[in-house]
């Protein structure tokens, strides 16, 4: 017997499965678990939108028959991308259905499985849907370090910049904090006016070079 898609030393990944047919969705729910899924059911795609809404943290996938009374299929795949748009939908098809399910596949669904349904094909599907989640898993988890490396990086670059101020403010090599802070003592206590001040600054930073 082939390993499970997802290993058990792996979390699994969380799935909706969306059929009016209670036969098929039990006996999908029944081979997915199998295969490591944590599979949340339903029987219609009103009951699948109050779940997609209800759903914290999202579905990772989602697997839904396309025609279904009521809400349909790419009523479903419309609910599932608007709450999580790295969502994986994958549809179920059959015959009959192909404008139905070209029209989901321009909408955003990930591909279609044709019922009846052949096991080791759609188990192969599976492994590729498990793989492109992992692949956009890393990719979310990469784009929340690099802005939190942005958020650090600016923040050390203030820091640098109040030091630099300082630092400049504090080198004894600059007028500031020598004889042009003596200019600006004598001209607060009035020996010096501020046209006297004006030309002794002005010779003294002329003679200072940095």
């Amino acid at each position: 017997m082939p390993p499970p898609i997802i290993p058990s030393h792996l979390p699994p990944q969380r799935l909706l499965l969306v059929d009016d047919d209670l036969i098929l969705l039990e006996t999908l729910q029944e081979l997915l678990t199998a295969e490591g899924f944590l599979v949340t059911p339903a029987s219609s795609g009103e009951e699948a939108d109050d779940l997609l809404g209800k759903a914290h943290p999202p579905y990772d996938l989602v697997l839904t028959d396309l025609v279904m009374p009521g809400k349909t299929g790419m009523d479903v795949l419309r609910a599932a991308l608007a709450r999580n748009p790295s969502c994986t939908v994958l549809v179920l098809s059959g015959y009959g259905t192909v404008r139905e399910a070209t029209e989901a596949m321009d909408k955003g669904a990930y591909g279609l499985v044709n019922k009846p349904l052949q096991i080791e094909a759609f188990r192969q599907t599976l492994r590729r849907i498990v793989e492109r989640a992992h692949l956009i898993r890393e990719r979310d988890d990469l784009k929340v370090r690099v802005r939190e490396l942005e958020e650090r990086i600016g923040r050390l670059e203030a820091i640098q910049g109040r030091m630099e101020m300082l630092a400049q403010r504090m080198d004894p090599r600059t007028p500031e904090s020598g004889s042009l802070q003596l200019l600006k003592d004598l001209r607060a206590k009035g020996v010096l006016d501020q046209e006297r001040f004006d030309a002794a600054r002005k010779a003294l930073l002329a003679g200072w070079k940095p």
